[in-house]
Formats: C-alpha cells, structure tokens, sequence
C-alpha cells in the first residue's frame, strides 16, 4: 500500500488508520510505503517487488493515482497484479468512477478481491511517453487546471470555480484533430479525451465513458459562446450538456492533437508534456478493485 500523506486534503495517514482494521479481519498484512517526495509513489510502483503481493493499492489523489500506473505500465507485465484505489484527494475522479468514494467502501473491495479490466491511455507527446486512466486535455482543461492549482487552499470547491471564471474569458484555438485517421481542423474551446465519465470534482464530462470498453470518449467543444459555455457549465453536473450543439462526443481507439505552437497538455489533472500529441488505448492493460 503506498500512502500519499500530502495528497489533496493532506489525509492519507488518517484515512490508512481508518481502513487498517479491513485489512486486518480479513487477514490481509499491509506492506505500506510512504510517499516522500513527487514522482516516489511511481518509483515505487515500478520497483517494488510484487509476486507475492494480492494486489497494490494507493491512498492518494489523482495525481498519485498516475503516478502508480505510470509505475505499473513500465513493469515487464504491469497486469499481474491488480491495483487498488483509496480515495484521499480533492477531485477523485477515478473513484468517483468507480463508485468508492468511501475510503472503507474502497478497502471493502479490495478485500473481497473483486476485479475488472481497466484500459490505459499510451499518451506520446514531444517525444515523451506517458499513461493515463482519467482524461488527456488541450485547451481550456488546461487552463482551468492550472488556476485550480493556484486556487488548492479553497479545496473541492476550486474546480468549480476556477471552470467558471475561464468560462466568463473562454478563448478558442486553432489545431489539427485526428481521430481515428479522419482529419478535423478548426477553433476548438477544449478537447479532451476522457476514460472516465469524471473530471474535476463531480463534473460528469463524459456520461457514457467506461473503463474497460477499449476506447476513450473524445469531448470536443467549437464554436461555443460564451452563453453556451455558461450553460455547459450548469449542465456539466449532471452530464446534459452533451445535448448542446456545441459539444461533440467521438469514441475512438486513438486521436492525435496538432496546434500551430506547443500547447500544454492536462494528463489525469496534472499539467504536463505538450502538442503535438498522439493518444493509444491499451485495452485491458491493468486490473483495477471493483
């Protein structure tokens, strides 16, 4: 188990006690690390050694929640063993997916030992090669996160404001979409691959996306005024605003993104690598506690 202890709500020593009970009835021992400094959780994802190991699990944000599966993906056979998610961040998108957003809720899973595939996006970008399991964004994603950044003390509710202050001075840009080899150019507000139906914190931006269909829900958003982004925005919640006629919805195996200069990217919420970028789903690359 790796421990996040700096994580989101800066938790993850007293959600570990809180769960370490789970373990302990159902004979489970706890091999636990704890995460020193960023990109450790991945070290450790990827030395650890596992053969005798049921299963790893992170308690952490989305932000470790990458780190470990970037870990895994460089292993010789990342699938052998199955990963485990205890939330202990601000947004949680991934669990929210998976419906555990209850850190004994979550242990509860993995105790039982109840599994299921989990796809992996292979994102190469300028020449670097990353994996991610929540969303790959260009545009205002990357905008917004960044001001959620600046805005860490306001906890959860920074998500939310930080989308709507960038929708109030929303800009678009031009790129270069390929999806599936068929080729789109135009203004774009934002597009961003999702593998899970959330971002952010409760926004249901991609309402039909599943972890374990092979593909990633591509949303992309043009020709949008600034009414209509006010309106996505009420309606991200709840997951209507693909009903809007500036959203798009694609399912594809791959996309690729080129813009005129290199754009920053969004990479399961942190802020990394830049266009021009290709996009890959690993179908049933992980094994992931359901």
């Amino acid at each position: 188990m790796i421990v996040n202890p700096r994580a989101g709500t800066r938790r993850g020593l007293s959600i570990l006690k809180s769960v370490e009970s789970l373990f302990a009835a159902a004979n489970t021992t706890l091999d636990l690390h704890t995460t020193t400094h960023a990109g450790h959780a991945r070290e450790l994802a990827q030395q650890l050694p596992l053969e005798n190991c049921a299963g790893i699990c992170v308690i952490g944000g989305d932000g470790s929640i990458h780190e470990v599966i970037n870990g895994l993906m460089r292993r010789q056979d990342p699938a052998d063993v199955p990963f485990g998610v205890i939330p202990g961040g601000t947004g949680n998108t991934v669990a929210e997916h998976l419906g555990c957003l209850d850190p004994r809720v979550a242990a509860g899973r993995m105790v039982s030992g109840h599994q299921r595939p989990l796809d992996v996006a292979r994102v190469t970008a300028a020449g670097n090669t990353e994996y991610c399991v929540n969303i790959v964004g260009w545009g205002a994603v990357v905008d917004i996160n960044r001001t959620a950044e600046r805005l860490r003390r306001l906890g959860p509710a920074r998500y939310a404001l930080a989308a709507l202050w960038h929708i109030l001075w929303s800009r678009h840009r031009r790129a270069k979409l390929t999806i599936d080899g068929c080729v789109i150019e135009d203004e774009f507000a934002f597009i961003v691959g999702c593998n899970t139906q959330f971002t952010g914190r409760g926004m249901k931006l991609a309402p039909d996306a599943a972890i374990d269909d092979g593909l990633i829900d591509l949303v992309i958003t043009r020709h949008a005024s600034r009414s209509q982004f006010v309106t996505l925005f009420k309606n991200v919640f709840d997951g209507s605003h693909v009903s809007l006629p500036c959203v798009r919805i694609h399912r594809a195996r791959t996309f690729e993104i080129e813009s005129a200069t290199p754009d920053p990217l969004n990479m399961d919420g942190e802020l990394k690598g830049a266009t021009p970028l290709r996009v890959e789903m690993v179908p049933s690359a992980l094994r992931v506690f359901a």
